[in-house]
């Protein structure tokens, strides 16, 4: 897939908020935010939206052109899908998908699911053009129905816009005002905003329309957090727990209470039932990683970075916390592994390449200075001062011939 996000960045937000879509068989549920280690979370999918795709193909042909042996049945299979997954289908869906849109408009142009399938095969393929004009369809709609008022709002919100989105969600309650999906999904737009107060009336509304609903406990739950009211939110995150015994993030939500009280030994329990849940997230081992450091339980720490990358060996932001704590070991060979790994990786960014490239000036520094006293070690001690030159930045005059007499002293 191209990177969408530039074609998009005249008229739309891809901010850092980073909205993500759930579907299901009859709407779709705004889903939440992607989180860093030590926070909160408000849902149990990671989220791309930031993120662009990159396809095996250089050269993709025409949306137009036919592929029969890739496709889907009808426009709601293809809307589903692509609204699910679409980083993950092949091309030959995303044109059946676009065929499907064109012939559902032919009969009706203000069909919802199609104008929003079309919007997403345009920026599959990257068609500038297609995007923006499909855009600009799409605010011009008018939802008739609640359903077709969240699947429109929530488009929006993972666009960005989210005010736009709370004009559509306020429109599907006043709809029906019995529409729970309405609720949740105005409540999660709201906290976007961080206008907790309305989001918390909104899930409360939600609540008392469905009381199973375990999702809206616990994004409650979540906002009670960020207002410090940790009573009410352990209250509400158990609540989620007691509907749903196996939902994952109410307990993640529950050990990272524990660890801002500092009660460790329960933040430890708590995460370690979550990995056991879900072993593939990185949020659960950088969190026990958090507990044990501050139980300063060093070597503990050490061993669950080690096995988040065992089940995700591209975790960089994992893989730097045990650089880190490598160095603070005096482990400084692999420390300078694994920080050159990090800061050689295409997909970190700026800001954190150059806090990445400061570490790993340092553990080369004292890297060279233990091989150093080796008299066996003296070439890999003069390559990692080289290094430490290479990436130290704002080096003085003094210190950098310091270093260079060092290592005519080796040679």
């Amino acid at each position: 897939m191209k990177k969408a996000s530039i074609i998009l960045i005249a008229i739309l937000v891809f901010g850092c908020t980073g909205q993500n879509i759930k579907a299901n068989n009859q709407t779709a549920r705004l889903s939440n935010q992607t989180h860093e280690s030590n926070q909160t979370h408000e849902s149990n999918q990671t989220h791309e939206s930031n993120q662009t795709h990159e396809s095996n193909q250089t050269d993709k042909a025409p949306l137009g052109n036919k592929q029969k042996s890739l496709s889907f049945k009808n426009i709601d299979d293809a809307y589903i899908s692509l609204n699910k997954d679409m980083e993950k289908i092949s091309e030959g869906y995303v044109r059946s998908a676009f065929e499907l849109a064109v012939e559902a408009l032919k009969k009706d142009p203000a069909h919802i699911r199609a104008n929003i399938v079309l919007f997403n095969a345009h920026l599959y393929k990257g068609n500038e053009d297609q995007v923006l004009e499909q855009y600009q369809r799409l605010i011009s709609l008018n939802p008739e129905n609640s359903e077709s008022c969240i699947e429109l709002g929530t488009l929006f919100a993972r666009l960005g816009k989210i005010s736009e989105a709370i004009v559509l969600f306020q429109r599907s309650i006043e709809l029906d005002p019995s529409f729970v999906e309405g609720y949740y999904n105005l409540g999660r737009a709201y906290s976007l905003k961080r206008q907790f107060d309305k989001s918390i009336n909104a899930y409360k509304k939600n609540i008392k329309l469905d009381p199973g609903h375990y999702r809206a406990w616990n994004n409650l739950g979540w906002i009670y957090m960020l207002k410090k009211e940790y009573k009410k939110a352990s209250e509400h995150f158990n609540k989620a727990i007691e509907i749903k015994p196996d939902y994952s993030v109410a307990l993640l939500n529950l050990g990272t209470i524990s660890l801002l009280q500092n009660d460790y030994d329960l933040a430890e329990k708590q995460f370690k039932q979550y990995i056991k849940l879900r072993p593939e997230d990185p949020d659960g081992y950088r969190n026990l990683a958090s507990v044990y450091q501050k139980k300063e339980q060093l070597d503990d720490a050490i061993t669950t970075f080690r096995e988040l990358l065992k089940y995700k060996p591209d975790d960089y932001v994992g893989m730097n916390n045990l650089a880190v704590l490598l160095l603070s070991k005096a482990r400084y060979g692999e420390s300078v592994r694994l920080f050159r790994e990090v800061y050689n990786a295409k997909q970190i960014n700026n800001k954190f390449k150059s806090e990445v490239k400061n570490s790993l000036a340092l553990a080369s520094f004292h890297l060279a200075e233990t091989l150093a006293t080796h008299a066996d070690k003296k070439q890999q001690a003069v390559k990692a001062y080289e290094d430490y030159l290479t990436y130290s930045d704002n080096l003085s005059e003094k210190s950098i011939q310091q270093v260079k007499d060092k290592i005519s002293a080796l040679q």
